[in-house]
């Protein structure tokens, strides 16, 4: 067998130990939450254009059960061109520890949340939600308490997807969403692996975003360079199941395309910060698709026997098995399963997008999602 069929049997070897043992450790018991003080927040929102879906999220932060002397909000409308900045300021007027900001040009996610911690008084924690989002009232309380060790900088809530039997499209981002959070961050939190944010329903130690220097402005993916930022400082990070958040997904295959191109771009680009095996599996991002189509071509050609190919399957199999049944949709295993057959195709093209953008150093185009019919779509991360 030559050299390049060891190469990929060995990453796919790895890859396969990596996915058994966030498997066994996402059913083990959670570690309990050590906090139980709720300690001040800065609650922050940017959104753009996306008025046609930001007053379910106004009402969920107006329910939040949370110590109202400790919490202050800054909604950020980053260039907006529709009546998302009139929204945020009129549901800020109304408040007396909130604040609106409307920037004249659309500079990003990441820049905007760092223009809105130099608008507010000095809290302990940041909270970040992105415009779909729903959280639950005792949300943000449970992320706060993970923090009560004074190593977390960081943890990420359980971002459940609303219109999971949307279509093709959105089964699939939401069985993937599943495996991501009920399996893998399950399995890094109990294992104490560190498992990124998300990028929403999220909070940070703003000690620890200072010494960073703020998030990055120039990024598809602030959550997880972030992350792997504070973790190459010494700063650990969590995932709490409890701390639920209700958000839509892409049904619109077009958005789906570029959101997972930005994703994986944004994780090889986080890459720089990496320290460890954990945090360079996190940054290598979704490139075990690629692995998984070199193999194919090589049993193809007769060069790799296919039982290599069946038993990395097995891996992710187990969990899908094990995340639909997580999310109470085991009995639906077969539609979301075979929705997933084409869609894994183009999971691999737009990884394959991503890795030559990432090489030829040219960020991907993002393409802000618009109200059309039956289009849920989330501007991410």
């Amino acid at each position: 067998m030559e050299t390049l069929s060891w190469i990929v049997i060995g990453l796919l070897a790895a890859a396969s130990a990596r996915r058994f043992a966030l498997l066994l450790g996402a059913l083990l018991r959670p570690r309990p939450v050590e906090g139980s003080e709720e300690p001040s927040t800065l609650v922050v929102v940017v959104a753009r254009d996306e008025a046609w879906r930001v007053g379910p999220l106004l009402h969920a932060l107006a329910t939040l059960d949370y110590p109202a002397e400790k919490l202050f909000f800054v909604l950020a409308s980053d260039g907006s061109r529709d009546t998302t900045a009139q929204m945020f300021r009129r549901w800020c007027h109304e408040r007396s520890r909130a604040a609106a900001i409307e920037l004249a040009r659309n500079v990003g996610k990441a820049a905007a949340i760092n223009v809105a911690l130099g608008a507010c008084p000095d809290t302990v924690l940041l909270a970040v939600y992105d415009a779909d989002e729903r959280p639950r009232p005792d949300s943000l309380r449970k992320l706060a308490h993970s923090l009560g060790d004074e190593r977390v900088a960081a943890a990420s809530g359980y971002r459940v997807p609303s219109n999971a039997d949307g279509g093709i499209v959105s089964r699939y981002a939401a069985l993937e969403t599943w495996v991501h959070q009920l399996i893998v961050l399950a399995g890094k939190e109990r294992w104490g692996w560190n498992p990124p944010t998300m990028g929403s329903n999220c909070v940070y130690r703003i000690a620890a975003v200072a010494e960073l220097g703020g998030f990055p402005d120039v990024t598809c993916g602030e959550d997880v360079e972030v992350s792997l930022g504070m973790i190459a400082h010494g700063w650990r990070t969590r995932f709490l199941r409890d701390a639920v958040s209700e958000n839509t997904i892409g049904e619109a295959l077009r958005h789906y395309v570029s959101q997972r191109i930005r994703w994986a771009y944004g994780m090889y680009h986080a890459g720089k910060h990496a320290r460890g095996l954990e945090s360079l599996a996190v940054a290598s991002g979704y490139a075990d698709r690629l692995v998984f189509a070199a193999g194919c071509g090589l049993a193809m050609t007769g060069q790799m026997s296919l039982g290599w190919l069946a038993a990395y399957v097995s891996a992710p199999l187990l969990q899908t098995v094990a995340a639909l049944a997580k999310a109470g949709r085991l009995r639906l295993a077969p539609v979301y399963v075979l929705s997933a057959v084409p869609m894994f195709l183009l999971d691999i093209g737009t990884t394959a997008c991503a890795t030559v953008l990432t090489l030829l150093r040219r960020p991907p185009y993002w393409h802000q999602p618009v109200a059309d019919a039956g289009d849920a779509s989330k501007s991410n991360d």
